[in-house]
């Protein structure tokens, strides 16, 4: 008996670590996530909530995939703020580290939003 037992716990654990492996970059929160999808409902008003539900949720699974939490924290952040005027915005518009990561977040942003067909 605790033999069976042990052979299935190690199966297990194989298991979970092989899906670990394979779930490469997937590491978002799920508050991440759904605020993201919040945001993007509320920014996509002709969406109906079903609608805007799965295809936001769309976009930010295709966002996961190419950032990591902490790039994605770090890159959405001077995203919004970039536009700020004057020196509340100055070090997001002037960081030369994150102005490449938001060239690929306005990249990628804009191919999930084509793939997840929002317009």
């Amino acid at each position: 008996m605790k033999k069976t037992s042990l052979t299935v716990l190690f199966a297990s654990m194989t298991m979970l670590s092989a899906s670990a492996i394979a779930d490469d970059h997937m590491d978002f929160s799920t508050v991440t996530k759904v605020q993201y999808v919040n945001d993007c409902m509320q920014a996509n008003t002709n969406l109906n909530v079903y609608e805007g539900v799965h295809k936001c949720s769309c976009v930010v699974d295709k966002l996961d995939e190419a950032f990591t939490q902490t790039e994605f924290e770090d890159v959405n952040t001077a995203y919004m703020y970039q536009n700020m005027p004057a020196d509340k915005g100055a070090q997001f518009r002037d960081d030369k580290g994150l102005s490449g990561g938001i060239d690929k977040y306005e990249e990628v942003s804009a191919s999930a939003y084509k793939e997840c067909r929002i317009q």
